[in-house]
């Protein structure tokens, strides 16, 4: 009993420590680790009461370090030896490399404590992007490790066929004179040489050979035995001392017996196994998609930790199915994208860790200047990658420096206690230093992909995407009594020329508000045919016009806001329980509702015509606009409009006081009242 307890003094001081040093190497996802360290703490201290698998789920944006963490914690629990990592991407390889480490597996510790990762596990999708089966034979193995971690595989059939020879050569030998004792032969050896094709050794040393004992089962046959039923053995010499003791009729028996159990699959026992799923869900982290730099770290930060469990699940549900997704249970940690702070960290850390490497090998310490930290978030932050791009941009700008910046160390014969490293206007500088004091500075011409594309071009371009954003701006805000939070003319996004960033407050679409969208949406395009007249219009709205007619046709044909409530599809065999429209009725609808925001839009940016192209001019000549900027133009420029009518919180617009109204007139008028009818309140309150 003190033995055990002292074990798990240990158990725990690892775990401990291990928590330590993950928060140490892994920045910005604290939560994930307190969250994945209180999951593996039952196993880890008590792996033999596990009956099945402990299954813990890992989700998140790609480059956020989720099978770094893993790889990470296999190590610092001591588990790297019994650590199988299963890659689930899409590749050839994929069957082979699970087999091959299953069998692994199998050798080495079948029904011990284990650690497995199924990784890229969103590729082992069960139904396809239209809710059909897919036909994965290696997935139901991964199912099964998931579910119970008992599953079969194949033995190996070359093994069985040198086996299966064997028995029918030593039966040939025994009917023609062979003679076996205690797994010897004693008499007809001649023959037994020349079948067993053993003449060759025989020939070489025949005198010397004679007086050796020839055994039946050639040694050098044990180890394939044993492979072939290491379930009901030790090790290999297990069947070395029972062939020892038997006569040929009896070894026949015996390797019969072996062949039926080599003929039956392996049974591999993971039920003891820590199993983490790694995974992708594009359909929960819905802004995965979009890589613009441009795009704000914080909101992506933001929207990530809006995401939930039930978000993880209905995600889930278009790529498995029911059964599997209960297979994976409840314990799924969320990983957040990383705000700015946390890749400022992730910069100075691998900077850390890049002036330690130095330092080991060189008395030269590294310094980096603020410049040099601003620079690699300008050139490698892309919010919806992750850290890859970072550690990238890291390697190109400092890394592959470091050779030349070293070797000047001998090639000028400079002594230098620190190497100072700047960047300023084009030109990334190494200055070496002794004793505080600059003695030497070398230059490197830095061409940089991003901000190149982030400057200013104050050309015909620049001047079109002004207009285009400051359209919906106006609108946004005139219109959906929202302030944007970012106006960028001059975006390095391939096929955008700039782009708006909005948040509206509430969580719903009215029907009193489709037109407000319609025109949100279609705002850039008016603002073009306002201001630039409409034979100079370009093709720059092709996005917004697919958003806005996607918005409104969903509206009609799934969200029940048109004339009637009812769900529209296409006329075909899988579509039988939707309402068709043969006579087009709802796109004519849809057409309307278009044409009249664009009335609206036209009406209102006409209106504030001056707050236009105000907010137009300035991002003709700066390629962004914060919100507050936007507001203090708002202010200043807008026409019978009121920086108090902004809606800064969407939660009780309207709907919730509206219900409790009515409540409160019934218990007021309980004897006048009798129907809901009854009410005579607005229902077209606006925003």
């Amino acid at each position: 009993m003190k033995h055990r307890n002292k074990e798990i003094l240990l158990k725990n001081e690892i775990l401990n420590h291990a928590e330590k040093t993950l928060k140490k190497e892994f920045v910005g996802i604290d939560k994930v680790i307190d969250e994945a360290i209180s999951s593996v703490s039952s196993w880890f201290l008590f792996p033999e009461i596990q009956e099945r698998p402990v299954v813990i789920n890992l989700w998140g944006l790609t480059g956020v370090g989720k099978t770094s963490l893993v790889e990470r914690l296999a190590e610092l629990l001591q588990f790297q030896e019994k650590f199988f990592r299963f890659d689930l991407g899409e590749n050839k390889s994929r069957d082979w490399q699970i087999k091959n480490q299953l069998e692994e597996i199998y050798e080495n510790e079948n029904g011990f404590p284990i650690m497995l990762a199924l990784d890229e596990f969103q590729h082992a999708r069960s139904l396809d992007d239209f809710g059909n089966e897919l036909d994965k034979s290696t997935s139901k193995i991964i199912w099964q490790i998931i579910d119970s971690g008992k599953f079969q595989i194949s033995r190996s059939i070359f093994q069985l066929g040198d086996l299966y020879d064997m028995i029918l050569k030593f039966r040939y030998l025994l009917r023609n004179g062979v003679k076996v004792s205690n797994g010897v032969v004693t008499s007809g050896r001649e023959l037994f040489i020349e079948k067993m094709e053993l003449k060759d050794l025989f020939e070489r040393d025949s005198d010397k050979e004679l007086e050796k004992d020839l055994f039946f089962v050639p040694a050098d046959f044990h180890n394939e035995l044993y492979s072939m039923a290491r379930e009901k053995f030790n090790n290999p010499l297990d069947i070395e001392i029972l062939l020892r003791k038997l006569d040929g009729n009896e070894t026949i028996y015996f390797l019969t017996e072996i062949y039926s159990i080599g003929n039956s699959p392996k049974l591999v026992d993971c039920s003891k196994a820590l199993v983490f799923v790694i995974g992708n869900l594009d359909e929960a982290y819905t802004m995965s998609s979009d890589y613009n730099p441009d795009m704000n770290a914080d909101e992506f930060y933001e929207q990530s930790l809006k995401i939930n469990i039930p978000n993880i699940k209905q995600a889930l549900r278009k790529r498995f199915r029911n059964e599997q997704i209960a297979r994976l249970g409840n314990t799924h940690i969320i990983y957040p994208a990383f705000n700015k702070d946390a890749y400022k960290k992730i910069i100075s850390f691998q900077l850390r860790k890049i002036t330690e490497k130095v330092q080991k090998f060189q008395e030269t310490r590294l310094i980096f200047d603020l410049s040099i930290h601003n620079l690699i978030y300008s050139e490698g932050v892309y919010p919806a990658q992750g850290t890859r791009p970072l550690f990238t941009t890291i390697y190109q700008l400092i890394d592959t420096k470091l050779g030349r910046v070293i070797a000047e160390l001998v090639l000028k014969d400079i002594v230098a206690s620190e190497i100072r490293f700047q960047y300023n206007q084009g030109y990334l500088s190494a200055e070496y230093l002794y004793d505080k004091s600059p003695i030497h500075k070398l230059y490197f011409k830095q061409e940089l992909t991003l901000g190149e594309l982030r400057k200013n071009k104050q050309d015909d371009l620049q001047a079109i995407s002004a207009v285009h954003e400051a359209g919906h701006a106006v609108l946004s805000i005139i219109l959906l009594k929202t302030i944007p939070e970012v106006i960028y003319s001059n975006s390095v996004q391939p096929g955008s020329g700039g782009f708006l960033y909005t948040k509206f407050k509430w969580k719903y679409v009215a029907k009193k508000e489709i037109v407000s969208r319609l025109a949100f949406f279609l705002g850039g395009h008016v603002a073009e045919k306002l201001v630039f007249g409409e034979e100079n219009l370009t093709t720059g709205a092709r996005e917004d016009i697919s958003t806005a007619t996607r918005f409104i046709t969903e509206i009609l044909k799934d969200s029940g806001l048109g004339n009637l409530v009812g769900t529209y599809n296409v006329k075909e065999i899988n579509t039988n329980y939707f309402l068709h429209d043969p006579k087009d009725r709802i796109n004519q609808d849809a057409e309307e509702w278009i044409r009249l925001s664009l009335i609206s839009a036209e009406q209102t940016l006409k209106k504030q015509e001056v707050l236009l192209l105000k907010l137009a001019n300035y991002l003709s000549d700066h390629r962004q606009m914060s919100k507050n900027m936007i507001k203090y133009y708002t202010d200043k420029y807008s026409l019978d409009f009121n920086l108090e009518s902004i809606i800064e919180n969407g939660n009780h617009l309207y709907y919730r006081a509206h219900l409790k109204a009515k409540v409160n007139e019934i218990e007021l008028n309980k004897e006048k009242v009798s129907s809901i009818d009854s009410f005579d309140i607005s229902l077209n309150k606006q925003i």
